[in-house]
């Protein structure tokens, strides 16, 4: 047997602890199973975000061959910073789930347990070297990148030292160890896999050969760049990394957010007694921005704030607030069917959705529903359970009137049902992102004044991440070209493991936090 299997098998025999592991591999077998699977479903989603930003730089070869005497342009700087942005969160994301799952070798080989830890650490360190060493192979050795993508960036979610850790990360001589032990593992873990049937399952699939294409790519760039990228950073190899960083690599704060995690699903630090109570304050058109801490499916979009919802209160509150306004009678009037309101229009129109909107429940069971929402389910109607209840949550109220309300809802129900966008591409329509619904929703026309949201340039892709709406209000708060009024904050806290009623001048500095402030104390 080689002797990196033996290292291998060596390590995950003798590491067995003396008590039941906590957290993350303390649950159930089966509960365990589903939580790995759909880790494994988010993994893939960022693997490919990851792929997507290369490719769209590859597309520009311009900005990693400037001479040393020059400077980028504004242009340059922005599709820089934006693509650093969506790739660090992706590979903070990865390296977080890698991490989450890192006790694998603590429990027993020959549980199911063992296999899927393995299988999501090793699929999770295989796609942080290949798309890794392959964004630092182009940007190391180039002065005035480094320098710019190491600068804090509020705007794209960029911490001061963002690229020096990515780079001592993913160049470190103990990655590329695991990477080689962890190929050599593959053999004695994949008959465990295929003799629990969990080999077929179509998660696992894709991560048996994501890791092979992964580890086959991560050694091409080794050779092709390793002896030049290891020559030429050694003094950030040897440098101390014992200060406290943002990115979260440092055992203590990874094992932190994964149990923080397994203890939270599905409970985020907002209360129902608090979203309740917010939920009386709003009206139907209201927007809402959301954010949970780990783990999300939009994770490329960078930024503090990640996720954009429609609000329009249950069936009885969205007719309580259009149906007697005698200007939305007087716009449904010249709508078709006829009808005399416009719940009644909405239900002649969409019946099957006004139906599900009514009287069904939401993906997760949950009724009434409440909001408009693209998720990873597409775009949907949901309850407060998924719309409110996570570790953020900031309230907007479009200055507008209740016919262009009425219009925005009645859009957002045209477009439920719709797949969710994960290319974030606001030029189709076939597909949205989650603030793509928001945008589209309130999109100015020849008869509506609508919102003007412009679009921003992130990793060469125009889109609108979340982070910009509350960036946007924020810049035009005091100014006459306001569009929005602020309702409502809950600011969350990981270190009180609540949330709490905030004003608006935290709200507007909130989009200048990073992704991962949350882990500082």
């Amino acid at each position: 047997m080689p002797f990196a299997i033996l290292v291998a098998a060596h390590l995950a025999l003798s590491s067995t602890p003396a008590e039941p592991p906590k957290g993350l591999y303390s649950l159930p077998d089966a509960e365990f199973a589903r939580v790995a699977r759909a880790d494994l479903a988010e993994l893939r989603i960022w693997s490919d975000g990851m792929r997507r930003v290369l490719k769209q730089l590859a597309e520009k070869p311009e900005l990693f061959a400037l001479d040393k005497k020059s400077a980028y342009s504004v242009a340059q700087k922005r599709t820089l910073l934006s693509s650093w942005g969506s790739f660090y969160a992706y590979a903070s994301a990865v390296e977080g789930m890698r991490q989450r799952y890192w006790d694998f070798y603590k429990v027993l080989p020959t549980s199911d347990k063992h296999a899927w830890g393995f299988l999501v650490t090793h699929t999770a360190l295989t796609a942080e070297l290949a798309n890794g060493l392959s964004f630092v192979g182009r940007a190391a050795g180039v002065p005035q990148l480094e320098v710019l993508l190491d600068e804090p960036d509020a705007e794209f979610g960029i911490p001061a030292g963002a690229f020096a850790a990515f780079k001592l990360r993913v160049i470190h001589a103990s990655t590329t160890t695991q990477l080689f032990t962890g190929d050599a593992y593959v053999p004695l873990v994949r008959p465990r896999l295929e003799k629990s049937r969990t080999a077929d399952v179509l998660e696992v699939k894709w991560a048996l050969g994501a890791m092979t294409q992964g580890s086959r790519e991560a050694r091409e760039e080794l050779k092709r760049r390793g002896v030049t990228l290891y020559a030429g950073n050694t003094a950030d190899i040897l440098k101390d990394s014992t200060k406290k960083a943002i990115f979260p690599v440092q055992k203590d704060v990874a094992e932190w957010m994964g149990d923080t995690r397994v203890r939270r699903i599905g409970r985020g630090l907002v209360t129902r007694d608090q979203a309740e109570a917010l939920v009386s304050k709003m009206e139907p058109g209201d927007l809402v921005l959301t954010r949970q801490n780990w783990f999300l499916s939009n994770v490329g979009l960078p930024g503090f704030w990640k996720h954009a919802e429609l609000f329009t209160g249950d069936s009885s509150s969205l007719s309580a607030y259009f149906d007697a306004d005698p200007e939305v009678r007087a716009w449904v009037a010249s709508q078709t069917p006829k009808a005399e309101s416009f719940t009644a229009w909405l239900q002649a129109r969409y019946p099957r959705k006004w139906k599900a909107y009514r009287e069904g429940a939401d993906f997760q069971g949950n009724r009434p529903i409440r909001v408009i929402e693209a998720i990873s389910e597409g775009v949907s109607f949901t309850a407060i359970e998924h719309a409110l209840l996570a570790d953020y949550v900031g309230v907007l109220r479009p200055r507008v009137g209740k016919v262009e309300k009425a219009r925005a809802v009645a859009r957002a129900f045209a477009y439920q049902g719709r797949p969710y966008d994960f290319n974030f591409d606001f030029f189709s329509d076939a597909t949205l992102v989650c603030t793509e619904l928001a945008v589209k929703s309130y999109a100015p026309a020849t008869d509506m004044k609508g919102l003007s949201l412009p679009l921003v340039d992130v990793a060469g892709r125009m889109t609108l991440p979340a982070n910009d709406i509350v960036r946007m209000f924020d810049e035009a708060y005091d100014g006459p070209e306001r569009q929005l009024d602020f309702v409502a904050f809950l600011d969350g806290s990981e270190e009180k493991k609540s949330a709490r009623p905030s004003d608006v001048l935290e709200f507007r500095k909130s989009w200048r936090r990073v992704n991962w402030d949350v882990l500082l104390p």
